[in-house]
């Protein structure tokens, strides 16, 4: 629990100072969500009926397929606003400066660096999402009923830990990379170094606001969805994937530098 707490502390302490870099891709992930399909596989699921298998993947796969312009938009805004906003954090906690000056300087420095790891992450995702879907599909085929609700459930939420594990086997590789300097394989190979030290604690980091995110949006679409009410869920889920942005990317590197053991600059007191 010390790296949620250390990544949420973070966020919150210096969230008026970061929050910008997250509201573009955010509202075009709230854009990019097939409201009436999740609606639609939640009411299939807990009515006994079986759901199509492209209404799994659509829900679980980040290229909605009816809505996919929007999914390219916030992932290649997302890119952008993520190499501004590791420079940022990455000069916090290395200097003690919390200013917007030098961020510029620091994007065209990070880009391309996230941008290779982003498209990496992007595929591991997509093809998970592949797996997954399918292995609910079965599941919905297979049985009916309260059975099928129960097992669904289970299965995907163990399928999500499946994927949090990989991603967190992966989330000291970007910081590993933009700090040291080294090349993308040699940072791969220390960030697994560091990621050896505390398996069980970057998984739980990693899973536990995953599975939360993801309980709210059924919750939220189960609840709007009926009276077909948009604006209370488009706000719901910018502000979720608002949180959710922050969240992991200030936990790329507070736990970077808890592991690497480097003092962070701006935890220094100040007397």
């Amino acid at each position: 629990m010390k790296f949620i707490g250390s990544a949420f502390g973070y966020v919150f302490k210096n969230f008026l100072f970061i929050f910008l870099f997250a509201l573009i891709p955010s509202y075009f992930y709230a854009m990019s969500l097939d409201l009436n399909n999740i609606h639609a596989l939640t009411d299939a699921l807990f009515s006994g009926e079986n759901p199509e298998f492209l209404q799994i993947f659509d829900f679980i796969s980040f290229v909605n397929g009816k809505r996919c312009v929007f999914s390219l938009v916030c992932f290649v805004t997302l890119l952008v606003c993520l190499a501004m906003l590791f420079g940022f954090i990455e000069k916090h906690m290395r200097i003690g400066s919390r200013s917007y000056k030098g961020v510029a300087g620091r994007f065209n420095t990070n880009i391309l660096s996230t941008l290779a790891v982003g498209l990496v992450i992007l595929a591991v995702y997509e093809l998970w999402s592949l797996i997954a879907s399918g292995f609910i599909f079965m599941i919905t085929f297979l049985l009916d009923g309260l059975a099928c609700t129960v097992a669904v459930c289970v299965a995907y939420f163990g399928m999500v830990a499946i994927i949090c594990w990989i991603m967190s086997v992966l989330l000291l590789w970007l910081p590993s990379l933009l700090i040291t300097g080294f090349s993308f394989m040699d940072a791969l190979s220390y960030s697994n170094q560091l990621y050896g030290g505390s398996r069980g604690g970057l998984f739980l980091a990693v899973y536990l606001p995953c599975a939360a995110g993801a309980v709210v949006e059924l919750l939220v679409a189960g609840v709007f969805g009926p009276g077909n009410v948009q604006v209370p869920v488009f706000v719901i889920m910018e502000l979720l994937f608002i949180i959710l942005i922050l969240y992991y990317s200030a936990l790329m590197f507070t736990a970077y530098f808890r592991l690497a053991g480097e003092e962070r600059a701006d935890l220094r007191k100040k007397y």
